[in-house]
């Protein structure tokens, strides 16, 4: 009786918690009480309201740029349908403002941020950007999950980056300079991308797991390496695990392409690294602190330029381990069962872990395909699973709308 009591002063609070957000309601030609534009809502919208927007008749855009100034949620009307919006979309930063914005579709422009205070908390759930950029400095805090860019980039300075995909090859993931946190610890986990660069004055801890990053075109420009961190410490600042880094050759020698080049010390375990099957002169490189690096369970092809961080588990092959354009293993390779034999890698199916981004409990499978509707994106959940009948607590986050 104590619990039900409980129970419900805690249903209580949070009714009275909502009771001051209201919907919203953004439809063309919409009855009387709605907005005509999504600008107009948010005008009319005070902190905590939910913005839940109509897509137009024939799939036609809102043809507006949209600021928004205060702690709102964007949302589509219907499950898996996107509004779509022809401007660009700029977040106002003031200290514990939430922005979330779920199921967005601009055919044109940028969503992005204005830096003002510290610190605005951004999540971008499952919207499509056909042109555009994901652009944020350090005033903001922003998670970028399940959303798709055809020609645009990803820049953040705090935040995470999970089961995004960025489709044109000159497009990258950068982690941008930041002067409000050091030691700040960021997840890359789950993407399809070309390429990663965290900036020279960017000290943070970077967890890069089961990214599928590829580029196939050879390449003609220096320094486009798939995986670059440029600040220098002697400290581990980097968990590079179960990736798939497909990496171009290069027309020329210097500033050949490389699969990694890092200034700071590494853990690099369960990766395929390989040369891209479009040749040109010269093949992909490292270049690694002298001291530090722990390699581990790597399949490293073995005509591109010589991999330095060399393991006993390290395994230089022969021929290719993986669809170039898909990720997926190609059989038969030592990289299926491959990875560190350790439970904690074990593959979903608890057979030992593959190398590669399909590989381990965080399988790019878990966050592809990309469909725009609900779904869950993340699960923190206990390693070594008993049946002694011990309570078991996931902890789960995901979007609807």
């Amino acid at each position: 009786m104590k619990t039900t009591k409980l129970l419900l002063s805690l249903a209580l609070a949070c009714l009275c918690q909502m009771s001051y957000a209201v919907d919203r309601i953004v439809q063309e030609n919409g009855p009387s009480g709605t907005f005509s534009t999504i600008s107009a809502a948010i005008t009319a919208s005070v902190n905590g309201d939910r913005i839940i927007v109509h897509p137009k008749i024939g799939d036609s855009p809102y043809i507006e740029n949209i600021t928004i100034d205060k702690s709102l949620e964007l949302v589509s009307a219907t499950d898996g349908i996107r509004y779509r919006i022809q401007g660009n979309i700029v977040i106002t930063a003031l200290n514990n403002r939430t922005v979330t914005i779920i199921g967005a579709q601009l055919v044109s422009g940028s969503i992005s941020g204005s830096s003002a205070g510290w610190r605005t908390n951004v999540n971008i759930l499952g919207c499509r950007l056909d042109g555009g950029n994901i652009d944020f400095n350090n005033q903001y805090y922003v998670s970028v999950v399940s959303n798709v860019l055809d020609s645009g980039s990803i820049s953040i300075s705090h935040g995470r980056i999970i089961g995004n995909q960025l489709n044109n090859e000159s497009s990258l993931i950068t982690i941008s300079n930041s002067t409000s946190i050091t030691n700040d610890v960021m997840n890359i986990i789950g993407n399809i991308f070309p390429r990663l660069w965290s900036t020279n004055t960017s000290d943070i801890f970077l967890n890069i797991h089961n990214n599928f990053i590829r580029r196939l075109s050879v390449n003609t420009n220096a320094d486009t390496h798939s995986i670059r961190y440029s600040f220098s410490s002697t400290s581990t600042k980097l968990s590079i695990i179960n990736n798939t880094v497909i990496t171009p050759f290069s027309s020329f020698s210097v500033g050949r392409a490389r699969y990694l080049s890092l200034s700071s010390p590494a853990i690099i375990k369960n990766n395929i690294f390989e040369g891209s099957s479009t040749t040109g002169s010269w093949g992909p490189d490292v270049l690694l602190v002298s001291v530090g690096n722990s390699s581990s369970y790597n399949y490293i092809r073995n005509n591109q330029a010589s991999y330095p961080a060399l393991s006993s588990t390290d395994t230089v092959i022969m021929s290719s381990n993986v669809n170039q354009n898909t990720g997926q293993l190609i059989l038969p390779t030592p990289a299926l069962n491959g990875a560190d034999p350790s439970f904690e890698f074990y593959d979903l199916d608890l057979s030992p872990g593959d190398a590669g981004c399909f590989g381990g409990s965080y399988s790019l499978d878990n966050f592809f395909p990309i469909t725009g509707s609900s779904r869950v994106f993340w699960l923190d959940v206990p390693f070594g699973i008993t049946t002694t009948g011990a309570p078991l607590q996931i902890r789960a986050e995901g979007f609807d709308r």
